[in-house]
């Protein structure tokens, strides 16, 4: 009976004078915060998304709401993205409450924005801004947050196509193979799982398949690989005997479709399509 009878004298209180009044009488602070943590909800090699949890304390004796927040985010102490997002929630009277904060980076973007960040492998990163309050008769109220640490910076793999190789040939067939390398620009150990291709040469299909081989490679390496490629003449014509004959630079496309897995606990396993194309030397 007590505890109700404070509670609606508290209540009269903040409805006849205000804030001011309420914190001389009452003693009633603003909603506190306190930054739990930042996670890495998801990831790829194309983008992120965090969320930082942000515990909030409604010291006030009525229920408020909690209408949205802004917020800015801050890499190596340049200003990244910045906004306001909805929130839509209720904090019951003298209760607490968790209010999400979620940030969703593309690597992309950020790269063409800090070129620098290109060769690194991790960069520091600030989330500051303000929850929104909405208090019954105080009306709007804004309380800062403020959290910073480090980001891991993830980067796709690239392909570089070092030539094609003629190991033999005939008047019926040609035996080839095709030489390429897999980089590896990120911090952490990959592993290919599975590489499926389709290799074309001037518009025409040379070759395709699946190839599932266990190959790693280091943080900030190469590895090399070879595919055959077996050319029947009497099935293509021998207009590709003549164009392999020639020993020219031949206009190439290079489709892949590659599983990759990683040792960051937060990006296990990822599938990526890479395409390439130019021109390539028979070796």
């Amino acid at each position: 009976m007590y505890k109700q009878y404070k509670l609606i004298t508290c209540f009269c209180i903040i409805c006849c004078f205000g804030c001011a009044t309420l914190q001389k009488f009452g003693g009633i602070r603003p909603p506190d915060l306190s930054v739990d943590k930042v996670n890495i909800v998801s990831a790829g090699l194309k983008e992120m998304d965090l969320v930082m949890l942000v515990r909030v304390k409604n010291n006030y004796p009525i229920g408020i709401h909690v209408p949205s927040f802004d917020y800015n985010f801050l890499i190596d102490d340049h200003v990244f993205l910045k906004g306001e997002n909805a929130l839509n929630q209720s904090i019951s009277a003298l209760s607490k409450n968790q209010v999400q904060v979620p940030v969703r980076i593309h690597f992309m973007d950020l790269y063409q924005s800090l070129s620098a960040l290109v060769n690194k492998d991790k960069a520091t990163y600030q989330i500051n801004g303000n929850i929104h309050f909405d208090i019954p008769v105080l009306g709007r109220l804004k309380i800062p947050f403020n959290k910073n640490g480090d980001l891991p910076l993830l980067k796709i793999p690239k392909i570089s196509i070092k030539g094609l190789r003629v190991n033999s040939l005939s008047f019926a067939s040609a035996n080839l193979s095709l030489d390429f390398a897999l980089d590896n620009p990120n911090g952490f150990l990959m592993m290919l799982k599975k590489f499926s291709y389709n290799f074309s040469i001037d518009g025409l299909k040379w070759a395709d398949g699946t190839m599932n081989e266990n190959i790693s490679f280091d943080k900030h390496s190469q590895s090399s690989i070879s595919i055959p490629i077996k050319l029947n003449f009497f099935e293509m014509g021998t207009a590709i005997f003549n164009l392999i004959k020639k020993k020219q630079a031949l206009p190439y496309e290079f489709d892949t479709q590659i599983k990759l897995k990683t040792d960051l606990p937060f990006l296990k396993d990822v599938d990526i399509p890479l395409k390439k194309k130019g021109y390539v030397d028979l070796l």
